[in-house]
């Protein structure tokens, strides 16, 4: 065998083994960034992960495009958001002809799956705008819900995988300590010792986590998120739609109203009146708004009381500082922390 043919022989083989490979990796599709963070981060080199929507856009609102129904085409799993946050993913599904992925096989997952909703209204109009029958769907801005959701992609994986499932268990808890690092801090976290994470998550979830803390004289030990959060306890803000409620939750942050009348809807100038005279009345210095929502309403309040307003993202990479979920957190606390000062 001459040297060339030798060449050509092994460039051929070492490609169908490196083709082989690529395949081996699970196509991960997502409807939104941050899911789309989670399954890379879960799945690490066992998964490709690609997310569908634009993080910058409304998450509400996305148009499906023949590029997405090609890309879901060839997708092992499929995760959405769900609570109709995302409902333009079915007509992804749909038009994918991809039978994997479909509603009710394991390669379609709903994200939010046990994650406890806020907001489960009692009654639906369509008078009342863009209401969403399942609850709020904003949920993983509660760092809390974000491990739960991490969870759920996590045994996904497995379910899909199983022959790489403690792999994808063992960066979930990676994940997962990441995570209640950045919202209870490294040093609260060794004092307590075993699952501390989980301890604290829960007396937080229950709103007893301060209480908890002085009863066993660690209040002072408390240290990331939760602490530098602190400066914002009580304090009251207005936002343009119903999109911080898990985090203002968190974090003890008040929000007091909605310049949005109806979700969904731009507020008419009635309520932008009324607004201003709340803003008035209850001393209100910030007005949150979504970096996709026109900022013209909250402009006008800003205006006539003297408010701030603070343009926010709520997707990883919305903006370049929010590259991974804990910057994306961390930015909107430091962000509220500097308006609020």
């Amino acid at each position: 065998m001459n040297s060339l043919f030798r060449l050509i022989l092994l460039t051929l083989l070492s490609g169908s083994l490196f083709a082989q490979g690529l395949q081996e990796r699970l196509k991960v599709v997502t409807t939104i960034n941050y899911l789309r963070y989670f399954a890379q981060e879960i799945g690490g080199n066992r998964v490709d992960a690609i997310a569908l929507a634009n993080p910058r856009q409304d998450p509400h609102y996305v148009t499906p495009t023949p590029t997405m129904n090609q890309i879901t085409n060839r997708a092992d799993l499929f995760v959405e958001n769900g609570l109709s946050l995302d409902l333009w993913a079915k007509n992804v599904i749909d038009a994918s002809g991809n039978p994997e992925i479909q509603p009710g096989t394991p390669g379609h997952l709903v994200a939010t799956l046990n994650v406890p909703i806020k907001e489960l209204p009692t009654e639906i109009s369509r008078s009342w705008g863009d209401i969403h029958p399942q609850g709020n769907p904003h949920c993983w801005l509660d760092p809390i819900n974000a491990k739960i959701i991490a969870e759920n992609i996590a045994e996904r994986l497995a379910k899909i995988d199983p022959a790489h499932a403690a792999y994808y268990q063992e960066r979930l808890e990676s994940f997962r300590d990441r995570i209640d690092a950045s919202l209870f801090g490294e040093e609260l976290l060794k004092i307590i010792g075993k699952k501390a994470g989980d301890i604290l998550s829960r007396k937080a979830r229950n709103n007893g986590l301060m209480e908890w803390l002085e009863s066993k004289g660690l209040s002072s030990r408390l240290g990331g998120w939760m602490a530098q959060a602190k400066r914002l306890d009580g304090a009251k803000v207005i936002s343009y739609h119903k999109t911080y409620v898990y985090l203002a939750d968190r974090i003890n942050l008040h929000i007091v109203g909605e310049l949005e009348e109806k979700p969904g809807i731009p507020p008419p100038a009635k309520r932008r009146y009324a607004i201003v005279e709340q803003v008035r009345r209850e001393q209100i210095k910030v007005i949150l708004n979504d970096n996709f929502y026109s900022r013209d309403a909250a402009d006008y309040v800003a205006s006539k009381t003297g408010a701030s307003v603070l343009i926010t993202h709520i997707d990883v990479g919305a903006a370049e500082e929010t590259d991974t979920y804990e910057k994306l957190i961390s930015s909107l606390i430091e962000s509220l922390v500097l308006a609020l000062k």
